[in-house]
């Protein structure tokens, strides 16, 4: 780790001023003491002429590693400077803030996250100069690794007595009790969720635990959540200023690297937010669309996701550091050339037209298979992710093994369509009806229209169907929402499709729920996938529909 780094609002300082605050940055502290006294009245000298506030950071070994100047506003620039690979590690680091023409000495809610991210043991603040009587006040603070106030102070006396102060004989908490950045390189990343839920307190647990369900699914660990109930959101950020400072000291005290939101945020929300978090963030659809590329596992799959990506991330494309001063100029240019943002845009597009036509051709693909099978009837399986839709296309099929379709209790478990060819048997011994089964990619709430689009071969498998089993997981208490969801994706799809549904878990849910569903939905149909119950039932509806149809659609078993 370097020694005496001076960094921040350096640009517009003096030769002079620079040389007396490297100094001050290679001046050794007292190992038991909090620092040296005349240090940081040059200090408070430098922060009277600049008008601005300065803090020096110290290790255990009274060795001043880091000045900086100017407010304490975001993390990653100090971080950078400080080095973070000691600072982990129980280095007993000491932060000296001197406030500046400020008389508040307690840290502001942006400041309070700074101060955590550095994680010392001990936090001195002062003003910039003596107050009457020759007395110079100070605040003497520690983290608070649990919950309330992030720094209670230890103690508020003279510069001098604080200065002295022995840091073993305080008591201040370690910094292993809070998870450290290290923990989270080791395990699954840290999560903290940002929501902003109704009034009904109901439907808001249940759109954090979806919001949940999908961080799990992503491969990551939720460790908290942030909630706020608003008529009004804020254009800038959607949440308030004062809930979002709430979500920065929240991540901190839980160890979280990454904050998700429950909504779609527009690309200037998304910086906002980054920027008072001092954190990344992740939107809804940001998480959907990660979790389809983790699941891909064909080629078409994956080729529809990667547009879907692209199509998420370009309008969002922002240039970083001295990218963005780069020029591409040369012989057979004209002007100053090419900005990096310009050229990562340009080169997006291009992939993005070649994808499109790929698509196009996968979908051409698909409508020759559909046709090559159009002598036999089609049913899809439609419905909310995690339904149970192919732990019934599994079940309707009697397949094991290779021959299976993946069926886990996860949010998209399964992205490609699958088909398989199912024999209805005749309750009086003639001869079986076949019937093509098609198990399609699960919907979700405000699904990321980048998606919709990208997916849209993988989904006229469910718009060409000759009809559409609509499966609900009774287990679930949302399941009336989520079928109206379906129903509302598949109309803005167009799919015209006679509709059924399908009443899942029937083994796992309270008996109100049954009755609930016959209320709603009087043909609905009743099973367990996994238990097989109801199982023959269902193929017996599904060939008595056959018998009864005429031409696609006719039949009463369908609701159209």
């Amino acid at each position: 780790m370097k020694q005496g780094v001076l960094a921040g609002r350096t640009a517009g300082l003096r030769p002079s001023q620079r040389r007396r605050l490297e100094r001050l940055c290679h001046r050794r502290h007292p190992e038991d003491g909090i620092a040296e006294l005349l240090c940081l009245q040059r200090l408070a000298a430098e922060a009277r002429e600049l008008e601005l506030p300065i803090s020096l950071v110290i290790d255990g070994r009274g060795i001043g590693r880091l000045i900086w100047v100017g407010p304490l506003e975001q993390s990653s620039r100090l971080l950078d400077h400080l080095g973070g690979s000691n600072r982990r590690q129980g280095s007993e680091l000491r932060l000296v803030t001197c406030c500046g023409r400020s008389k508040q000495l307690e840290p502001g809610d942006q400041e309070g996250v700074v101060g955590l991210d550095v994680d010392p043991r001990l936090w001195l603040r002062y003003g910039d100069k003596p107050g009457s009587g020759g007395q110079w006040p100070a605040l003497l603070l520690s983290p608070q690794r649990g919950e309330g106030d992030p720094w209670p102070p230890l103690g508020a006396d003279d510069l001098a007595v604080l200065c002295a102060t022995d840091p073993a004989s305080l008591g201040a908490e370690e910094s292993a009790e809070r998870p450290t950045h290290k923990a989270v390189e080791n395990g699954p990343e840290r999560v903290l969720l940002l929501a902003l839920t109704p009034g009904d307190r109901g439907a808001a647990q249940r759109l954090i635990g979806e919001l949940e369900g999908l961080v799990r699914s992503a491969g990551s660990e939720p460790v908290g959540v942030v909630e706020q109930r608003r008529s009004q959101v804020s254009a800038k950020t959607i949440w308030g200023e004062g809930k979002v400072a709430e979500a920065a000291l929240e991540a901190r005290r839980l160890g979280a690297s990454l904050v998700v939101t429950d909504r779609e945020l527009t690309p200037v929300q998304a910086r906002n937010l980054e920027r008072l978090l001092d954190l990344p963030v992740s939107d809804r659809s940001e998480l959907i669309l990660d979790i389809f590329a983790q699941r891909a596992a064909s080629a078409a799959g994956r080729l529809q996701v990667e547009l879907a990506q692209l199509r998420y991330r370009l309008p969002r494309l922002s240039g970083r550091g001295q990218s963005l001063s780069r020029q591409g100029g040369g012989i057979g240019t004209r002007g100053p050339g090419e900005t990096q943002l310009e050229k990562d845009r340009r080169t997006i597009a291009g992939r993005l037209e070649r994808l499109q036509r790929e698509v196009g051709q996968l979908s051409a693909h698909r409508a020759r298979l559909r046709q090559g099978r159009s002598q036999l009837r089609r049913l899809a399986l439609v419905g909310y992710t995690n339904a149970g839709k192919s732990s019934l296309l599994n079940a309707l099929t009697k397949a094991t093994g290779q021959d299976a379709v993946l069926a886990e209790n996860k949010l998209f478990a399964t992205l490609d369509p699958t088909t398989r060819r199912l024999e209805l048997p005749d309750p009086e011994g003639g001869a079986t009806t076949p019937l093509l089964l098609t198990d399609t990619v699960g919907f979700i709430r405000d699904l990321p229209p980048p998606l919709v689009e990208a997916f849209r071969s993988t989904l006229e498998e469910t718009l060409e169907a000759d009809g559409l089993l609509i499966v609900v997981d009774l287990s679930d208490p949302a399941w009336p929402e989520q079928w109206r969801t379906v129903n509302a994706i598949l109309d803005s799809l167009g799919a015209n499709s006679p509709r059924r549904l399908v009443a899942n878990q029937i083994d796992r849910c309270p008996g109100t729920e049954l009755d609930r569903v016959k209320a709603l939905e009087p043909d609905a149909l009743f099973i367990s996938a996994t238990e097989g119950l109801g199982l023959a039932h269902l193929k017996s509806q599904l060939r008595q529909w056959l018998g009864n149809c005429g031409s696609i659609g006719d039949g009463d078993p369908f609701i159209s």
